[in-house]
């Protein structure tokens, strides 16, 4: 029989763990960064007219969008951070490191 190899925590597990809770953390920030300028020119405080108008439908769109792509960052992480086990083999947890830190892709 086998005798299994000693585990350590693993490098990928906590780098995950680590950008999870930073993007989950500034997530509203990010997802609304465009919120208050949406509000300002389409309420023709700063700007108005057509011109004016058809800016601020275009600025209204890449808000959702960049709020659609932040959740999306997040759920990924989160995803990634599902699938990867928190514990792993030495040579494993070294292989990890080399990824993590560029020297392996």
């Amino acid at each position: 029989m086998d005798d299994p190899q000693p585990q350590v925590s693993s490098p990928m597990h906590a780098a995950l763990s680590d950008l999870y809770a930073s993007i989950q953390k500034d997530e509203p920030t990010m997802a609304n960064a465009l919120k208050n300028t949406c509000q300002q020119m389409g309420g023709g405080i700063v700007w108005y007219g057509s011109a004016a108008s058809g800016w601020a439908s275009q600025l209204n769109g890449y808000s959702g969008d960049l709020s659609s792509s932040i959740s999306a960052a997040v759920a990924e992480v989160a995803s990634a951070l599902s699938t990867t086990a928190s514990t792993c083999t030495v040579a494993q947890a070294r292989v990890e490191q080399m990824i993590l830190s560029g020297r392996l892709s």
